[in-house]
């Protein structure tokens, strides 16, 4: 009858303690939820100073109308939102916000870096890519066309250096973390502006040999694409406003009577509604609703994740 007892007693106590255990997770767990911070960095540029609309030079689109619109929406999802806009959007300054976003980091935070200007093809510098071309952003400050000795490509904002401050937020914000990067730019089409809106990027690439950039469409049919993650990196994903060899078209809103970058506009529509803390249903619906959309039906959302 002892031996029953003591049994009985042992599992009682077992019981208890896995109660413990539990009841420590889930307020560890609690815990690490409310630490949990929300990060938005939004780039925008709609003047590039091209007041007499020159060819040569980056036409002036509506990159600040998107920050304007954005903005207020993170903030009212609990983001601690830095914006940069116009002739605040120079490469040292989006640099500059880039390292004091991983500096403020913590494990579980969720960041959201958003980029709407002009894009362009960059001559590849160190051979990583099979088409001889990177990607770049197109800060306030930086030139379309290479010119020896006085504008060698240094404001340029190309996906090497990205990959680099993106590689150092998945370490600090850890498995438990989310990372989003929004770029609604594009890295063709024209520097043209018509009655259908205006286009963000340019056809020509920025070559220090002069080659041609000629992107092999056939190569590109893809709208999702697979991300790698290294041991201890977060989850990221990556939304594009379109395929690179397509035009970003900007769309005009009647009840603001503002142009919008595509993909900034449909984003905001479903922040509406819609909570941005985690990759699911809300990339979807941005996605349908800019494949519902005649005024861009030429272009294709393009999504790059690594879940």
């Amino acid at each position: 009858m002892l031996k029953v007892f003591d049994i009985i007693m042992r599992l009682n106590n077992i019981q208890k303690v896995i109660g413990m255990i539990a009841f420590s997770m889930m307020c560890f767990s609690s815990i690490n939820t409310e630490a949990q911070t929300k990060h938005a960095l939004i780039v925008g540029v709609s003047d590039y100073g091209n007041i007499n609309e020159d060819p040569n030079k980056w036409s002036n689109i509506s990159g600040a109308n998107d920050v304007a619109l954005l903005s207020p929406l993170f903030e009212k999802q609990g983001y601690k939102v830095t914006t940069l806009v116009d002739s605040k959007a120079t490469y040292s300054n989006i640099i500059g916000a880039l390292k004091k976003v991983v500096k403020e980091l913590n494990n579980g935070d969720i960041v959201y870096l958003h980029f709407s200007m002009h894009g362009q093809p960059f001559e590849d510098l160190n051979g990583d890519e099979a088409d001889g071309w990177d990607e770049a952003l197109i800060p306030v400050d930086a030139q379309m066309q290479y010119d020896e000795g006085k504008y060698e490509g240094k404001n340029h904002l190309i996906d090497d250096e990205m990959e680099k401050y993106i590689a150092k937020i998945r370490t600090r914000i850890g498995i438990y973390g989310e990372l989003f990067v929004v770029l609604d730019a594009c890295h063709s089409g024209t520097a043209s502006r018509g009655d259908d809106g205006r286009i963000r990027g340019v056809r020509e690439g920025f070559t220090r040999s002069g080659k041609d950039y000629t992107p092999d469409r056939s190569k590109e049919t893809n709208e999702y694409f697979k991300v790698s993650t290294a041991k201890g990196q977060s989850p990221v994903t990556f939304l594009e406003a379109c395929r690179s060899y397509q035009q970003n078209k900007e769309i005009f809103d009647q009840e603001s009577k503002n142009w919008y970058g595509s993909l900034s506009y449909y984003i905001a529509k479903v922040m509406k509604t819609q909570q941005i803390d985690k990759m699911g249903k809300w990339i979807e619906t941005v996605k349908t609703g800019m494949a519902g959309d005649r005024r861009i039906r030429k272009q294709n959302m393009v999504i790059e994740s690594s879940k």
